[in-house]
């Protein structure tokens, strides 16, 4: 199982551009170099405060998270020191644009989504960099709270027929995983829309849809205590085109 990072900054408007930019050359390329990716970065356009830019960071796992942290083997060897001399620099004054932030924390199935983070020792081959729709498109973030037990069900009923669909349409199902700081049977999804008009089409299957998509929506809702949806606007074109 591996662990989405995703945290908050509080950075002011007109800094938000060298933020992005630090992020970009110096920040996500050092990930890679750890074996970490970043998949999603923007501000909530929907659904989420408006005054902070987000980052979505994908560990292999706490271990992996842990070894990345500045007192953690991976920032301290010498091998990694040395393979990123000339990237850190670029983002050695990131902190100061930074006015607070806060983290939270997404468990996901390594099956069912996307990244494919893996510890990294110097000298390994970079993973590649993240698919990306690019700027302006949206990153779907769904919460879910199923009825106790139903977890599995979910997950079934989503991997079988909701995302084969939205893949059929051009949408990118990214995470699927739970909440270890929410109550039990707090799942989370993530999906990527190459525009907004693209995912208002698609969040919902409509009458134009196959009656196995329709069906297998209206089982995954009787499944459902609530559900919430923030949509992100991606702010970067950091990442291999998809």
């Amino acid at each position: 199982m591996g662990i989405l990072v995703q945290r908050e900054f509080t950075v002011a408007a007109d800094d938000r551009a060298e933020f992005e930019r630090q992020s970009r050359l110096g920040v996500w390329e050092n990930m890679r170099y750890n074996g970490a990716q970043m998949v999603a970065y923007g501000s909530w356009a929907f659904g989420g405060p408006g005054d902070v830019v987000v980052t979505n960071s994908v560990y292999e796992n706490f271990d992996h998270w842990t070894a990345t942290r500045p007192w953690g083997f991976l920032a301290t060897s010498p091998g990694h020191i040395e393979e990123t001399k000339a990237i850190r620099p670029i983002f050695a004054g990131r902190p100061r644009l930074i006015r607070h932030s806060r983290a939270t924390i997404i468990d996901y199935d390594d099956d069912a989504s996307e990244p494919r983070p893996r510890f990294r020792n110097a000298g390994e081959p970079l993973p590649p960099l993240p698919p990306t729709f690019g700027r302006q498109s949206i990153v779907a973030q769904a919460e879910w709270l199923v009825e106790a037990g139903m977890e599995e069900e979910f997950l079934a009923v989503t991997r079988a027929v909701l995302w084969p669909w939205l893949t059929g349409e051009g949408a990118r199902p990214l995470i699927f995983g739970s909440d270890p700081l929410a109550a039990p049977g707090s799942l989370v999804t993530m999906t990527a829309f190459r525009e907004i008009s693209e995912w208002h089409r698609l969040h919902v299957p409509t009458a134009s849809a196959e009656p196995d998509v329709r069906t297998a929506w209206r089982h995954r809702e009787s499944l459902l205590r609530t559900s919430t949806t923030r949509l992100l606007m991606v702010a970067t074109d950091y990442g291999e085109k998809a």
